[in-house]
């Protein structure tokens, strides 16, 4: 009896570290809230990386409707037809047209419909509809990624088609 009590007490200060395997399961532990860390970083800066996309595509088509509707207000005519809004501008030096490419762009081209001069307003769309009802046009971009964005702009003055040629 006397040499188990001796023996136990012995284990016992024998043991001062901590033995393999108590190592091996602490580093698997540690793996693994490590990598569930990593998990939940890789689909917030995904969420992240979406929302920027958004927040831009969002942002250049509202610069687009900004950009046509300035074009519009300071023009002596406009007349829409083709989805193609022509331009008469106010110096007598021809016509502007704001259409689609075939790049898919939404540009301005300077003094003929396919102008070498040109000015891209927006890059990308699918779709690129312009109706006039009345004294309202109503303007439509869908992006490549099928967000579709409406503008309907005031026609201010009731300009004579005569001024167009």
């Amino acid at each position: 009896m006397r040499f188990i009590r001796e023996n136990i007490k012995d284990r016992k200060a024998a043991k001062k570290g901590f033995t393999l395997i108590e190592l091996m399961i602490v580093t698997a532990l540690i793996g693994i809230i490590a990598s569930i860390q990593v998990i939940i970083i890789s689909k917030y800066m995904r969420i992240h990386r979406q929302e920027i996309n958004e927040s831009r595509e969002y942002f250049y088509v509202n610069e687009a409707f900004m950009i046509i509707e300035n074009q519009i207000n300071n023009a002596k005519y406009a007349e829409i037809s083709d989805n193609r809004i022509t331009i008469k501008r106010y110096d007598g030096k021809g016509c502007d047209y704001i259409r689609k490419d075939r790049d898919s762009d939404i540009i301005i081209s300077y003094g003929a419909v396919y102008s070498p001069t040109t000015n891209n307003i927006f890059k990308n769309a699918k779709e690129f509809i312009v109706e006039e009802k009345g004294r309202v046009l109503y303007i439509t971009i869908e992006t490549r990624k099928g967000k579709v964005y409406k503008r309907c702009l005031g026609l201010e003055r009731g300009k004579a088609k005569k001024d167009l040629s």
